[in-house]
């Protein structure tokens, strides 16, 4: 898996390096799992009534992929701090928060930052999860009214966080008037979010606040050049290894490839951390189309090179 930070003009379905396509496709694979588990368990069901076909399938299939609020009932099904940010019961749930997923992290692709957003989404979603349940653990039972906690929303908040945190004047619609800043678009996803949340409780409300938290505290770290996300990447690269040693190989060469074949006239500005510093703060400030065709390519250099 070939995971690079080079910007995308587009989505490309054929690109197994686009960290985007591949959350995209994890859910919606997920999805479709469990749609057919839920087939399967009404066809194979004992029972005619379909209410309790329903509850049946509820309590010993789908809820075992949602992230409890009882901290004793999630010691005994720990995987579900992962599972439950990629598990949707109803199609418009999914596409609402794929839309959302589409909007920002292609944004972050536009600006080479393809290898942030699965970072982004985890930490948002593991963060997310962790502060649902001690919060349901602290607070009085009146104030709890989620028992469970699933879909990609929270995790979602932490890459909208992270690319609204970049690049806060990068300009949307830009048919409309000159376009409409990110930031505008932000305030709108999180207003939606946490109105949707709000009669299930403060621990929802709290789990989707600790998600973009993260995701200001990856990106400003990033910045300051601590990429905490690059130990992700690095375990993904093994694990794909361990079941394409021909793509490890075709890796392999390509690097060599590259560091043999440079022209030896060839100049190129020595790739610092201070000059990042000056473009992503461009960036920050003007927007990313402010930036001269040498800077993009500074840019994209910098992202091969995992600079960013």
């Amino acid at each position: 898996m070939n995971l690079t930070t080079k910007p995308k003009s587009r989505i490309s379905l054929g690109n197994s390096g686009n960290a985007l396509v591949l959350l995209i496709g994890a859910n919606l694979i997920f999805f479709v799992v469990l749609i057919f588990l839920k087939v399967f368990y009404f066809m194979t069901s004992t029972s005619n009534s379909a209410e309790i076909n329903s509850t049946l399938y509820h309590t010993q299939i789908f809820d075992s992929f949602l992230l409890p609020a009882s901290f004793k009932q999630f010691v005994n099904q720990p995987w579900t701090l992962f599972s439950y940010m990629f598990s949707h019961e109803n199609l418009l749930d999914l596409f609402s928060n794929m839309l959302w997923l589409v909007a920002f992290g292609y944004i972050l692709q536009s600006m080479s930052f393809n290898k942030k957003i699965i970072p982004l989404y985890l930490y948002g979603g593991i963060l997310g999860g962790i502060i649902f349940i001690v919060m349901n653990a602290v607070l009085p039972d009146h104030l709890k009214h989620l028992d469970f906690l699933s879909g990609a929303m929270i995790a979602t908040t932490a890459v909208a966080t992270g690319a609204t945190l970049l690049t806060p004047q990068y300009k949307i619609f830009p048919m409309l008037g000159g376009g409409i800043p990110l930031w505008i678009l932000y305030l709108v996803f999180m207003l939606i979010n946490i109105s949707s949340v709000a009669n299930a409780g403060v621990a929802a409300i709290s789990a989707i606040i600790s998600s973009a938290l993260i995701g200001f505290i990856v990106i400003y770290q990033l910045k300051k050049g601590n990429d905490y996300g690059e130990w992700i990447y690095t375990s993904v690269y093994k694990i794909d290894d361990l079941f394409n040693p021909e793509r490890k190989k075709s890796r392999t060469e390509q690097e060599h490839f590259y560091k043999t074949n440079r022209k030896p006239y060839e100049t190129k500005e020595r790739i610092t951390q201070v000059r990042i510093d000056e473009i992503l703060d461009k960036i920050n400030t003007k927007g990313y189309d402010s930036l001269t065709k040498h800077e993009k390519e500074f840019l994209q250099r910098a992202g091969k090179e995992d600079m960013l």
